[in-house]
């Protein structure tokens, strides 16, 4: 990593954290507050009306650093591309938190709908991102892929069967992300510790740059959220995360079709794919076994909780587990 992405990345830190108070108080004076699930942990309702929408800190952040990084490298395109996408799903977000709300006074988007806005967004995002670099043919990528061909890096040319399996990629990442902010600093910090890995790439692929940026915002933002948080980042930030996670790793794809790059990244985000994966999990088990449940709760942080282990307990222990699946990733895709 150059001293341009160090530079972006303190920058994005500080900002997302100097920002806070102000945010702060403009989301309480809005009345973006967070509610609590009739379901959730009885530990969660001190929780109640505590200023949500805490995302658009980290959005903010990011931005600056993108505006550090192209005003010393002139360096923009693919980076963009990665934040307009990633800005979608925050839209998407943010009327889910909000604007739903004050709309019809209902919670939120029904998860149908949700998931069609999610992958409109994703369709649209992965379709300008594949444009926005060079390719080759799809055929000659899938020897990538297996193994049997040796030519290096190449970029994939446009499929509708890859093109699809992308757009599961993000939207998969969007929700994964999504169900895992559920704890004080839990998200933030896991997303932080994800991008450390990918920042090897800064130098090799354009638009990598985008993961040191998004750490440093994460790093600001974790200041406000740690426990006791004092924000949330709302689905407004836990979608951008999400999206800036597929998206990112996507483009490195693209350029670079390999299964170990694939399972690299796969473990890399392996808390937040287990959070998912407990929730079909549980939702599979219930369906299919009669109403019996393989876990106490989901996604399974909450699990966890429902134990009788601490907050804080549970995310230090999850970062430790996001910490050893980001060196997991890295090795691998050394291999």
């Amino acid at each position: 990593m150059n001293e341009t992405a160090v530079a972006a990345l303190l920058v994005a830190a500080l900002v997302s954290l100097s920002l806070g108070k102000l945010v702060i108080r403009w989301l309480a004076r809005v009345h973006a507050l967070q509610t609590v699930y009739a379901y959730a942990p009885a530990t969660h309702r001190p929780k109640e009306g505590t200023p949500t929408m805490g995302g658009v800190l980290i959005i903010a952040g990011v931005l600056a650093g993108m505006f550090v990084w192209g005003w010393l490298q002139r360096e923009w395109l693919l980076m963009l591309v990665i934040f307009a996408g990633a800005v979608w799903f925050a839209l998407i977000g943010l009327l889910d938190d909000y604007w739903i709300r004050r709309w019809t006074g209902r919670r939120g988007l029904e998860w149908k709908a949700k998931l069609a806005l999610q992958t409109v967004a994703a369709a649209a995002s992965v379709y300008v991102l594949w444009h926005a670099v060079p390719t080759v043919a799809a055929d000659d990528a899938l020897a990538v892929f297996t193994g049997t061909d040796s030519l290096g890096t190449r970029q994939l040319e446009f499929h509708w069967g890859y093109f699809l399996l992308a757009v599961i990629w993000v939207v998969g990442w969007v929700n994964a992300f999504n169900l895992t902010d559920g704890l004080d600093g839990l998200a933030g910090g896991l997303t932080a510790l994800a991008m450390v890995p990918l920042c090897a790439y800064v130098g090799a692929f354009a638009g990598a740059e985008y993961a040191p940026i998004l750490l440093g915002a994460c790093l600001g933002y974790l200041w406000w959220n740690v426990h006791p948080a004092k924000v949330f980042m709302g689905d407004t930030g836990s979608m951008f995360l999400g999206a800036s996670y597929g998206l990112l790793t996507l483009r490195v794809l693209l350029s670079q079709p390999s299964l170990t790059e694939l399972v690299s990244f796969a473990l890399i985000g392996g808390v937040f794919a287990m959070e998912i994966v407990s929730v079909v999990v549980q939702l599979s088990s219930v369906k299919l076994r009669g109403g019996k449940r393989v876990f106490l709760a989901t996604p399974i942080h909450h699990h966890f909780e429902l134990l009788g282990w601490s907050e804080p307990t549970i995310v230090m222990r999850f970062w430790l587990v996001g910490a050893l699946c980001a060196s997991a990733g890295m090795l691998v895709s050394r291999l």
